[in-house]
């Protein structure tokens, strides 16, 4: 994936980082970070800021930048989508929804006595973040969120 879309969200759009790390990107979540702080990091790291902030939005030292003018998480997610013409970048399940790390493959023994007993009766194929090592699967949950990311 090109490095050109490495987002930084403001913390008025969690869940918007949320959707945007299940759909691949690279996102950090600037939650209670001033706004000074949030173009540092954009500069310094090479990322989009997105905000609904007007005034942040506007600060001479944003030098890329987006308004998210919705109010509606997926109707958010369309407008960055949209705007970048993401589609063709997404690599979706690569990332941690909670912490933005890459997820990796990892055998089912190894992470045995962290899931629950369902789980285990019922499920192989595990990955897990890298960074904060949290387990994922494809659960019942699974199927909805592919059909999420195919409508987009």
């Amino acid at each position: 994936m090109s490095s050109e879309f490495r987002f930084i969200a403001d913390e008025h759009l969690g869940r918007l980082a949320r959707y945007l790390r299940l759909c691949g990107f690279d996102t950090v979540f600037a939650d209670s970070i001033a706004d000074s702080k949030i173009i540092d990091i954009a500069i310094n790291e090479n990322r989009i800021i997105l905000s609904r902030d007007r005034e942040l939005m506007s600060d001479k030292k944003v030098e890329r930048g987006f308004r998210i003018l919705s109010e509606r998480p997926v109707i958010q997610l369309s407008e960055v989508i949209n705007r970048y013409s993401l589609r063709e970048y997404f690599r979706p399940f690569s990332r941690c929804t909670k912490c933005n790390g890459l997820l990796v493959m990892v055998n089912g023994d190894e992470i045995i006595d962290f899931l629950p007993q369902r789980t285990r009766d019922f499920y192989t194929h595990f990955m897990r973040c890298g960074t904060c090592g949290k387990i994922y699967w494809e659960g019942s949950h699974f199927n909805r969120l592919k059909k999420f990311i195919n409508d987009l």
